[in-house]
């Protein structure tokens, strides 16, 4: 939480100033000094190791996603989907078991972390019972999981849907947005290549596209109104790359127009909203799009260039006290953040 917002929010429902900040270092000073008397937090909560223990967490969650994925497509070949479906099964309920062991202890990170692989499994838990069911689709092996569109995927991603949608519920973390905007975006690919009549109307797959990044975005903005901004970077973050993905149905095949139009939009949505990783991916898009107005060759000095400016800027505005930085420490978030409780 934010001091000053808390600050803020006190002072709005007439709490004195003074008050206000004891009330503060209780709740979220140090956990040494906690009013519960404890002198150590638990393993997610001390304030020295907290982003190591939180960093470590997702860096396991996204190794055991990419292993089983790996496996999926390479190592279970030979299996058969009978023998693949029952494996996954198996992990997702392992998984599951421990993501109830975490929430009923307090462990939101590895809550979030848990319920992220369950999810994540779905898609190869459909399309086992799929091929048990006797669907077929364009191979006969699982090095056919995942083509670039294929109106074929549309079944797997609904019911990947509605379980990731049942673990948000569930357990009510921002992670859980992550697998659910994913496979929305998948969806509009797939669905609009099944019932456009085929990727040879790529045009048409790149509208639904184009709608479904603007649709995530505003689920993001709204998010973003309501409080629960950690909820709204996901469908934010899925929402800029799958509107990048349609630069070629606004732009034609002018890429240079489609970088800057796209660099243009993140920064006003960044600045509007007060969200630095959309001002950071945006610029980043305009430098891209300023190299690549010029000679292609040159491409990589301009973003060697660009990244030695940025950092240059980031120290620029730790150490000096210039009126871009009041500004920019000025900003107010769309509303004070909050979060769901368990």
């Amino acid at each position: 939480m934010n001091r000053a917002v808390f600050l803020e929010a006190a002072a709005g429902h007439d709490v004195d100033p003074a008050v206000a900040s004891r009330l503060y270092d209780d709740l979220y000073g140090s956990p040494s000094v906690s009013r519960l008397g404890r002198s150590v937090a638990r393993f997610d909560d001390q304030s020295g190791l907290s982003r190591v223990v939180q960093v470590a967490i997702w860096l396991g969650t996204a190794l055991l996603i990419g292993a089983h994925a790996w496996w999926s497509t390479r190592g279970y070949e030979a299996l058969g989907a009978g023998v693949v479906l029952a494996l996954t099964l198996v992990y997702q309920a392992a998984f599951l078991a421990a993501a109830e062991w975490a929430r009923g202890r307090g462990f939101r990170a590895l809550v979030a972390g848990f319920a992220a692989i369950t999810a994540f499994y779905t898609p190869l838990t459909a399309y086992s019972a799929e091929r048990l069911l006797g669907f077929r689709f364009r191979g006969d092996d699982f090095d056919d999981f995942y083509p670039y569109a294929s109106g074929g995927w549309v079944w797997m991603e609904l019911v990947s849907i509605a379980v990731a949608a049942l673990l948000l519920v569930r357990f009510r973390r921002p992670l859980q947005m992550l697998p659910l905007t994913l496979f929305t975006a998948f969806l509009a690919i797939d669905g609009a290549t099944r019932f456009g009549g085929g990727w040879q109307h790529h045009t048409l797959v790149e509208v639904v596209v184009l709608v479904c990044g603007l649709s995530l975005l505003a689920v993001g903005v709204v998010l973003d109104h309501c409080g629960w901004r950690r909820f709204a970077f996901w469908p934010h973050l899925t929402a800029l790359s799958t509107t990048l993905c349609s630069t070629e149905l606004l732009c034609g095949r002018h890429h240079t127009l489609g970088l800057f139009l796209s660099a243009a939009a993140v920064l006003l949505v960044g600045v509007w909203l007060a969200r630095m990783t959309q001002l950071a991916v945006g610029a980043a898009l305009g430098w891209c799009a300023i190299g690549s107005a010029g000679n292609g060759a040159l491409l990589p000095l301009f973003l060697t260039v660009g990244g030695a400016g940025f950092v240059a800027l980031a120290i620029w505005l730790a150490r000096v006290d210039s009126p871009l930085r009041r500004w920019l420490a000025s900003r107010e978030l769309p509303a004070p953040q909050r979060d769901l409780a368990f």
